[in-house]
Parts: structure tokens; sequence; C-alpha cells
């Protein structure tokens, strides 16, 4: 073997120590990391896995020809044969990887045997649930509870749940960050004036640690991902706050609302790159960041009282739709107008921010109200005729459905890869085929 050769399969070796890291790290920790166009990606599940094994697997059979030629082994003779591997091996990895970025292939979000884990472990518990939210990418259900505990459930893998002692009070704000495969929580009663070390928390979604606390909030409020990378919006009291999670701590300019308005709710779109904000005077803010300088900041766009500005006008829920055009709000009406319903549905047009539509429901009272990711839902949870009900509100048809609870406050999460939804109410979780009602 000439010196030239030698440095050759040196060379090569040193190219395969990235690949053998990364798979190790990969069958140890069950995330795969995935370079994209301006970050790193994060995929888990059983997709995470295969391509671990077969990033290992591709390590091994690239360098395992080179030390046997650098012992000094004639192996010219089975080239082809290691290099028929060397090329299975790489083309099996391809595959598996552009079928899980484009499929649900490997990658099921719900386990058929979820929800009845899920309602097995709940049956006749005492700490009724605040909030509750599912993310399909991330295989990840989470609920808050009135306690203050948060439980982030493993929709894929049913025996694989976290739970924590983590707010002081009713866990009732949850976002998820899905490229950085993080789970926000927060409660309004985590005021880091009275607590020093409350706040909002940050969760690994993959293993359940808590990564960081952010304290130094008044109130902690409602929370998104921002269309901006590991940027998050969070509501404090009457302000909006920026989380970075690359740097792990609250960063930029403080956002101040109008007349000490409250942060009842917000949401982002990825495509136009609006922030919506919902207050407790009724009033709707459209926002956009900007995070080229040093500091990033919000900027506001246009807003909108529908109804001036009144006290206890809180905007319950938003959602965006159609690439952020239209926007859809969830909040109560003044007193004056109560007659059928406490509340009103409506959509607005987010260039101009003018009213196109209202839907019809059936509550009387609405005391929370949720949007479904990437789904034409809303979900409302109240009374009609001093009964505790979920409706289910879907925006592309505009029909509704309801569905008994036995609590006047219930708390309702979608799985539509199942289709079925659950029902969290006092002593008990509820099955609901939502999907089947069509």
């Amino acid at each position: 073997m000439t010196h030239k050769q030698k440095m050759l399969s040196l060379g090569i070796l040193a190219t395969t120590l990235p690949f053998l890291l990364v798979g190790m790290y990969g069958l140890i920790s069950g995330r795969y990391f995935i370079p994209s166009k301006n970050s790193v990606d994060v995929m888990g599940g059983d997709a995470a896995l295969l391509l671990s094994a077969l990033t290992l697997l591709m390590a091994v059979v690239l360098a395992t020809p080179e030390i046997i030629k650098i012992r000094g082994v004639d192996i010219r003779r089975f080239k082809v044969f290691y290099l028929a591997i060397q090329y299975g091996v790489i083309a099996a990895f391809t595959v598996v990887l552009v079928i899980s970025q484009t499929t649900n292939w490997l990658h099921d979000p719900v386990d058929a045997s979820f929800i009845k884990r899920f309602q097995d472990i709940n049956r006749s518990g005492d700490d009724s649930a605040a909030s509750a939210a599912f993310d399909p990418e991330l295989q990840l259900l989470v609920v808050g509870r009135e306690s203050g505990r948060v439980e982030l459930w493993n929709t894929h893998n049913p025996d694989t749940r976290f739970v924590h002692d983590a707010h002081a009070a009713r866990a009732e704000f949850i976002a998820f960050g899905r490229e950085d495969g993080i789970v926000l929580t927060g409660s309004g009663f985590d005021s880091s004036h009275v607590q020093p070390d409350s706040g909002s928390r940050v969760w690994d979604a993959a293993t359940g640690k808590l990564l960081v606390t952010l304290t130094g909030m008044w109130a902690p409020g409602p929370m998104v991902a921002s269309p901006v990378k590991s940027l998050y919006v969070i509501g404090d009291s009457d302000s909006l706050r920026l989380y970075d999670h690359r740097q792990r701590k609250l960063v930029g300019d403080i956002y101040k609302l109008e007349n000490s308005a409250q942060v009842t709710a917000v949401t982002s779109d990825a495509e136009s790159g609006l922030i919506a904000v919902g207050s407790s005077n009724g009033e709707l803010l459209l926002l956009t960041l900007d995070a080229a300088g040093d500091q990033p900041r919000l900027k506001l766009v246009r807003q909108i009282a529908p109804y001036e500005k009144q006290v206890r006008l809180d905007v319950l829920a938003l959602k965006f739709l159609d690439e952020g055009r239209r926007l859809v709000s969830v909040g109560w009406l003044p007193e004056e107008l109560r007659k059928d319903s406490q509340a009103e549905i409506s959509e607005w047009e987010t260039g101009t921010l003018k009213r196109q539509r209202t839907y019809p429901f059936s509550l009387q009272t609405v005391n929370w109200a949720a949007a479904v990711p990437d789904e034409p839902w809303l979900i409302l949870a109240g009374l009609e005729s001093s009964r505790g009900k979920i409706e289910l509100v879907n925006l592309q048809t505009g029909i509704a459905w309801r569905y008994k609870a036995n609590t006047s406050h219930p708390r309702a999460v979608l799985l539509p890869q199942v289709r079925a939804g659950l029902i969290l109410q006092s002593g008990r979780a509820t099955q609901i085929n939502y999907l089947d009602a069509q």
C-alpha cells in the first residue's frame, strides 16, 4: 500500500467518524438531526431510530474496507462485494429519509392503544384539566391540570409519559416548538415577583426533561412559536415577551398593549409571517417579528377593537386560515349583546381586519376555546341550558357538533390521525368519534 493510498484510507476513516457519532446518539436519545436550509431539524419516533441504525451501519461499511487495507490485506477481489453493500446501505438510508420526511410511514403519531391507556389512567382522577393540546409531529399530548401539574403523554408509545408538578396552579397555557423539539407550559399564577424561581417552563418533548424556567414575568400568559425559528412569543400580563431557544432566555424589546389590557390569546402563521394577539378588552392586533437586528422586536401592522375597548371582552382563541389571509377569533361579547350567547366566532380578512362572517354555535356561555393545529376545527367549552358541553365547530362547513360533559369546565383535544377526540372531564376522559359524524 503506497503512502498516498494510506492517506486516502485515513481520510475516508475520518469522514466516517461523524456518521458514527450521529448514529450512536440517535440510537441512545431517539432523536435524529437533519440539516435544513437555514437550521437543523429534529426527527423522533421509529423513523429516527431506523435512520440512526442505518447511519451507524453506513459508518461501519465505509470504514471496514479501509481498516483492512491499512492492515495490508489486499481486498481488490472483494471490491464488487463491499461496494454493493455500501451502495445498498446508502440507498436504504436515502429511501427512509425521503419517505419519513414526506409521509407518516414509520411515524404514526397515535398508537391504536393510546386512547384506552389514557382513559384507564385518568379514571377517577380528582385533578381537573385546565388545558390540553396535541402535536402529531412531536407525537405528544400535553395536559395541564388545575393543581399546576403538567403531563406529557407520548401518543406513539402509550406507556411513556412524563409528569411534573410544574406550576403554582392552573397550568392553562401550552405551546409546541416542533423544529426545536420542545414544549412550553405556563400559568398566570407563576409571578416571579411573588415567587422568584417560578415562570413559564420549557421541556424537551422527547425526554420530558426541564430545559429552562423563564423567570422575571408578572403573570405568564398564552404563548406560541413565532414565524422565526427558535423564537417564541409569550404573553405576560399586558405585555408580549420573546423567548430565544438558542440562547435559552428572554430577549428583545417588550411590547406593551394599550390601556393595560391583558394578553388573552396569541397565534402565528409561518407563511405570512403574521402574529395575531387578542386582549381582555376585545382588541385584535396583527404584528410581525423583526429579527434582523441585534435585538428582535415586534412591530404592529394593524389593530381593531370591534366593540371599542371595554373590560371583560376576552379573546379566547385565534386561528389563521388560508396562509394567513384570514383570521378566526373566539371572543366574549359586550353585556348588551349577550342575548343568545356570551361569545361569538368571527372571521376577519387580515389585509384590512374587516369582519367577513360569523360562525353559528349553540353554547350560551363559553369559558374556554382552542384551535386545532393543521385542522379546520375550533373547540369550545361551556354551558348549554346549564349543562356542561363541548362544541366542535368546523370552519370549512360551518357545522357544529355538541357533546355532553359532567362538569361546567370540561376540556377537549382532537386526535385526527385516529379520527377521534378526548373530552377531559370530572373523573374520566371520554372518547368522541367526531369525524364519523360528518
